[in-house]
């Protein structure tokens, strides 16, 4: 199915933008009360969906504990019903969780600090000071949103097929350029490219919660990983058959250096120690880091993403 994103400022007009597009389009809008519908159906309240709402995102601890919502089950809940319909994402990171989709067009809708309090001031009835301080907060809460969730800046237009400056395109006028994007660049005839981009999208079958989470760390600071890519063998029988090996969780290919994570306790980690050293000593040439307990722990402390009661 077809995917088109709308990431916008505040009083941009991206709102009436995102809603005419989908009206004229026939496209289901995917906004706050549709996400809200989606989650409530995955027992997730709807309190819990508006203290993580992008224009107010602070990044407090209790954002950090909810904002599993988001990495986790909001992603996978839109990219299932994209499978399903053509869509309009409202924000939400839409541009970066179909970043790379055949199907995805991405757009950004901006406008001057000046024109767009000028315009909060209209539609809310407001002060000037109180509409210039609406700005800056929900503009700073949005870049915190993405820098966040996806490590990302929201500012930067490579994410973006498309920007449009509403300062003296009107939102009728912007749609139609939109529409006009959609139509030029064929994004219904690549309709069907949701499909493999979806099957080359879906989660690591990772054997442990702690490979899925140390993952999500190298994703964060965009370090290119693959997952068990290779099996070093360490002991053979008679006839020359591996009898027994070693496969290291992560490959960081721009560094060349293999990853193992020891989180199991201490007792329990003589087996998998016997491994490494046998690996080392037949393999002296690869490099191999390993994370054991404790610094794997405070790793994932760090960066907010520790599991309690975690082994492997």
């Amino acid at each position: 199915m077809a995917i088109i994103t709308v990431s916008r400022q505040i009083g941009s007009g991206g709102d009436e933008i995102a809603v005419r597009l989908a009206e004229e389009l026939q496209f289901t809008l995917v906004d706050h009360a549709l996400i809200v519908e989606l989650l409530s159906a995955q027992d997730v309240s709807k309190s819990d969906v508006d203290t993580l709402d992008e224009g107010e995102f602070e990044g407090k601890q209790q954002q950090r504990e909810q904002d599993r919502v988001y990495m986790d089950l909001l992603p996978t809940l839109i990219a299932d019903l994209a499978s399903k319909k053509n869509l309009v994402v409202l924000g939400r990171g839409g541009q970066c969780i179909f970043r790379g989709c055949p199907s995805a067009l991405h757009v950004r809708v901006v406008a001057s600090a000046k024109e767009r309090a000028r315009r909060l001031m209209d539609r809310r009835t407001i002060e000037e000071d109180f509409a210039v301080r609406l700005v800056e907060e929900s503009d700073e809460a949005r870049r915190r949103f993405i820098r966040y969730h996806y490590g990302e800046d929201i500012d930067d237009a490579v994410h973006y097929d498309l920007v449009v400056n509403t300062d003296r395109v009107s939102v009728g006028t912007a749609t139609r350029l939109v529409q006009a994007a959609a139509e030029l660049t064929d994004l219904m005839g690549k309709e069907r490219g949701i499909e493999r981009w979806l099957e080359a999208a879906q989660p690591h079958p990772f054997a442990h919660p702690s490979e899925a989470e140390f993952a999500k760390v190298l994703d964060f600071y965009r370090i290119r990983w693959e997952y068990e890519p290779k099996t070093f063998p360490l002991a053979w029988d008679d006839a020359g058959n591996a009898t027994e090996a070693f496969s290291p969780d992560f490959y960081l290919v721009d560094f060349d250096l293999f990853i193992e994570l020891t989180t199991l306790k201490q007792r329990l980690v003589t087996e998998k120690n016997r491994k490494i050293r046998r690996f080392r000593e037949l393999y002296p040439e690869v490099a191999l880091k390993v994370f054991y307990g404790r610094d794997y722990r405070n790793l994932l402390t760090k960066y907010g993403l520790a599991e309690r009661g975690s082994s492997k």
